[in-house]
């Protein structure tokens, strides 16, 4: 496939020319829609670009549909020069991805050479493909092994993410009934114990939605709280717009996505959670 669009990245490996243009003005907006904050797009995988297959992102970027957005985009240094040339730069986090040579040795001298013959304008060092999983977040796949002997740092968003979605439990509302509402149909859920939502049976709350798993998530009483906790669902669940890796304490209003893709961009269904009565 020419392009894959999953959780908050879009990435196109286009064989030709017209497949990456037709990738970019059908994918594009619906990497825009999704529910994040900073999205990101890897077109590494398309080998040669023209100025003319190259037009077609500056199109969509100069045009301000992503104006609400921060996008990341990694590129191959053959398309380095129309980003700068098109003063993109200011717009958009651009990372220039160097292929690693399969004896696993960059040699700095032919970087040089190829800077100093204008190959490309910067070099910010080889770094491993994001590795896209149909299970789980990019941040919850194996790292690939480094040949850098520095230790990496995680990223300002991986960390935020982390630090948004660990909410120290003191900071759940307190409740010993809590309710789940489809935001869709309205029906409220009462918890008292323990809830599931999945596909089929068992789970307490069917949606026979194929995006949606068996058992997708389910709402706990932990204390004088709730926690929601994934299921190891294939298509993620999302509280107030961040993945849920691990039990995150609920608060009062809080919404629940499940199933962002493709198909469902923003999510195949919708929920809140409440303590509060009708």
């Amino acid at each position: 496939m020419p392009a894959t669009l999953r959780w908050n990245r879009l990435v196109i490996a286009a064989e030709s020319e017209e497949e990456f243009i037709s990738a970019v003005f059908d994918y594009f907006p619906q990497l825009l829609q999704l529910p994040y904050d900073e999205v990101e797009m890897d077109i590494t995988g398309t080998a040669e670009i023209s100025e003319d297959a190259f037009r077609s992102i500056a199109i969509k970027l100069i045009g301000g549909e992503a104006s609400d957005k921060k996008v990341l985009i990694r590129i191959p240094p053959s398309v380095d020069r129309y980003f700068r040339h098109a003063n993109l730069y200011r717009m958009v986090t651009v990372d220039v991805i160097h292929d690693i040579p399969r004896n696993g040795k960059v040699d700095p001298a032919k970087i040089k050479a190829n800077i100093a013959a204008g190959k490309y304008d910067s070099v910010k060092g080889a770094k491993p493909a994001p590795d896209l999983t149909e299970r789980a977040p990019a941040e919850l796949a194996p790292e690939a092994p480094s040949l850098d002997p520095v230790p990496k740092k995680k990223s300002p968003t991986a960390a935020r993410q982390t630090n948004k979605a660990s909410r120290p439990a003191d900071k759940a509302t307190k409740a010993d009934v809590g309710f789940l509402v489809d935001v869709e149909s309205g029906s409220r859920h009462e918890i008292r114990k323990a809830v599931m939502i999945g596909r089929e049976p068992p789970s307490d709350l069917v949606y026979q939605i194929p995006t949606i798993s068996k058992r997708h998530f389910q709402v706990r009483k932990d204390g004088d709280g709730f926690l929601i906790e994934d299921m190891r669902s294939t298509n993620g669940t999302y509280l107030n717009g961040l993945p849920v890796h691990e039990p995150v304490p609920l608060r009062d209003g809080d919404e629940i996505v499940v199933a962002i893709t493709l198909k469902h961009p923003k999510g195949a269904r919708i929920f809140q959670f409440t303590t509060r009565p009708e």
